[in-house]
């Protein structure tokens, strides 16, 4: 069988490195490697290698949240992948869902044996009428894409996986936005029917229960269900607000009156008052006009991962 390691060696500001480094001293197996170079680069590098697949290949991906939504991308829909993670990130939210490999023998016996694989659903976003997005975990629209914004660029994500607490950083973003982002109101229609929420801070679209590092936002959601799940906060006080991001590790967030869970095959969303931010998996992806369609959605058994079930 034929396996390709794609490498993110700067993923959590410099463990994908380390952890390829250890993962490669003990491989004893043949094997590709490539490693990422630029933003969607794992995407390019996927979706070459697989396109003329006529057998099963695996794809192991050593990094985080970003390069998985990266190369996910590169081989939707192709039947002959298989998809395994050695995580490498900051916040792993797809790891805390999802089986991933813990060292060189663990995939050394995989490929060894039968594979074991699960298809999975990915969710889907088209932004007006051109920009046009899968993702794995969640995508969202508003003050986690806000935050999202910020981690990206901050110094303080890099200091926090120094040592050793990388996951940390989404939680003091949230913290440090509180007083700078503007709330808008939002128009939400599916199968029908219509909900509208006012001053609302974001609008989490999921395909699995985690996000922000480690926050079970949507507890009921499963990657293989053909279900969008939809998290809406609205109404609330900043003050409040954050009282929900600490309940949200505990799932007791569900009781609060201001959070709307929804569920569908696929919805259309429309944001008032002001232009807000995007992200899909982590990555941000830009600005949405007020008053821009965003239309949701789901793919059957859109990708295939690793699993240790027989």
């Amino acid at each position: 069988m034929k396996v390709l390691f794609i490498v993110n060696e700067a993923a959590g500001h410099g463990k994908g490195k380390k952890v390829w480094h250890r993962l490669q001293q003990h491989l004893t197996i043949n094997y590709e490697v490539a490693f990422t170079e630029y933003e969607r680069h794992g995407q390019e590098l996927a979706k070459n290698w697989a396109q003329d697949a006529q057998t099963k290949k695996l794809i192991v991906i050593v990094g985080g949240d970003g390069t998985i939504h990266e190369v996910v991308s590169g081989v939707v829909h192709n039947k002959f992948i298989v998809i395994g993670v050695v995580r490498a990130g900051s916040g792993n939210d797809f790891a805390r869902y999802f089986t991933t490999f813990q060292d060189a023998f663990q995939i050394e016996s995989y490929i060894q044996k039968e594979m074991v694989y699960l298809p999975m659903d990915v969710g889907a976003v088209q932004l007006g009428d051109h920009q046009h997005e899968i993702f794995v975990n969640n995508a969202g629209v508003g003050f986690d894409a806000f935050v999202t914004k910020r981690i990206n660029t901050s110094r303080l994500k890099l200091y926090l996986n120094k040592i050793g607490l990388g996951k940390l950083s989404y939680a003091v973003a949230v913290v440090r936005g509180l007083f700078s982002f503007r709330r808008f109101d939002v128009k939400i229609q599916a199968d029908n029917q219509e909900w509208h929420f006012q001053k609302a801070w974001f609008v989490a679209m999921c395909n699995q229960p985690y996000f922000g590092g480690g926050m079970k936002i949507s507890p009921t959601s499963k990657p293989d269900d053909g279900q969008i799940e939809i998290t809406i906060v609205h109404g609330i006080s900043r003050l409040k607000l954050l009282l929900v991001f600490v309940t949200v590790f505990f799932e007791k967030h569900t009781k609060f009156k201001e959070i709307t869970f929804l569920q569908g095959h696929q919805f259309n969303i429309f944001v008032h008052g002001n232009d807000v931010d995007c992200h899909t998996d982590g990555n941000y992806i830009g600005e949405i006009r007020e008053g821009t369609k965003i239309h949701s959605t789901v793919q059957r058994e859109a990708w295939q991962v690793h699993s240790e079930e027989h």
